[in-house]
């Protein structure tokens, strides 16, 4: 009788260590790729991406540029996905480093539950020689609100 509960028992074990084994083989054998969302082409879409990604509700997904845009200071941009599997970038905000508007954003964003957009730059802003001797403005803290015509409007 205690052969035979041993006997039961190893062949438990034994079962589940192929299912286990087949199991890890199995994941260890998946492929994984690589898939290009966009490709910024320093113009006016923007440059230089660093920070991570954020999803609305909808899979859109929000991200910034320190640099490239319409005036080469960064943007927030958000990739819409397509129908057939593609995604569309939109340009949301383009810095402008006109004295009050943020430069080169270099962090991520946060959604609030309103749906407006928060970040921050390390340049632009109304201060300067943050740094000793240095002429170049300290950042700002941004709000991007949805308006009623599909646009954004920043507040800094």
């Amino acid at each position: 009788m205690r052969g035979k509960r041993l006997s039961i028992g190893l062949r438990a074990a034994l079962a589940i260590f192929t299912v286990a084994l087949l199991v890890t083989s199995t994941w260890a054998a998946t492929p994984w790729y690589e898939k290009v969302l966009h490709s910024f082409g320093n113009g006016t879409d923007g440059a230089g991406s660093s920070a991570g990604l954020i999803f609305d509700a909808a899979g859109n997904l929000y991200g910034t540029t320190t640099g490239g845009g319409a005036y080469s200071a960064g943007t927030v941009f958000e990739l819409t996905p397509t129908a057939g599997g593609g995604w569309t970038e939109t340009v949301l905000h383009s810095f402008n480093k006109n004295g009050t508007d943020g430069a080169n954003p270099e962090a991520g964003l946060i959604f609030d539950a309103a749906g407006n957009l928060y970040g921050t730059t390390y340049g632009g802003g109304t201060y300067t020689s943050c740094n000793a001797g240095s002429t170049t403005s300290c950042g700002t803290v941004f709000e991007l609100t949805p308006t009623a015509g599909g646009g954004w409007t920043e507040t800094v």
